[in-house]
């Protein structure tokens, strides 16, 4: 094989390695198993301002389909079982432009906050200077309200 083709083979190679790097995966939504709808769907209209979309899957099982500011989705299913609690470590994490604003709203909807260690009414700060909090939503998944990266038009 000459060297001309040997170059035009390894030009095409790294082009078409090239592509399949080029992922650009965006997030779309995450689904949550829910022992009361109606309760858990009010918690993130009511609480975390999300908007109620349409549903655009089948109701067996009944759904409710919600979005936030940014337009990400949280898809709630009914499950009737006992949903496990899941570790804190398995969690969701939103921002906030001010978290002490949030948690004056935290407080009239008589949502308990707490750091990472559990201690109720106690505001973290990360080693990276963000201050944080922990909440549950009605289902028993772990939110964490953070004020890092509110403004995506920063690094």
């Amino acid at each position: 094989m000459n060297d001309y083709i040997k170059r035009i083979l390894i030009l095409i190679t790294f082009g078409l390695h090239a592509q399949d790097n080029n992922i650009d995966l965006k997030f779309n939504h995450q689904a949550l198993l829910v022992n009361n709808l109606q309760e858990t769907g009010d918690f993130y209209l009511n609480v975390l301002g999300f908007d109620e979309i349409f549903v655009g899957a089948g109701q067996n099982p009944p759904k409710r389909w919600l979005k936030n500011s940014e337009g990400k989705e949280i898809h709630l299913i009914s499950q009737n079982t006992l949903i496990q609690k899941q570790p804190k470590g398995i969690h969701m994490a939103y921002s906030v432009k001010n978290i002490n604003s949030f948690i004056k709203h935290l407080n009239k909807h008589k949502v308990k906050y707490s750091n990472w260690a559990g201690e109720t009414g106690t505001i973290q700060l990360r080693a990276d200077g963000v201050n944080q909090i922990w909440i549950r939503d009605p289902a028993g998944y772990w939110i964490e309200i953070n004020e890092a990266n509110y403004d995506n038009s920063k690094p």
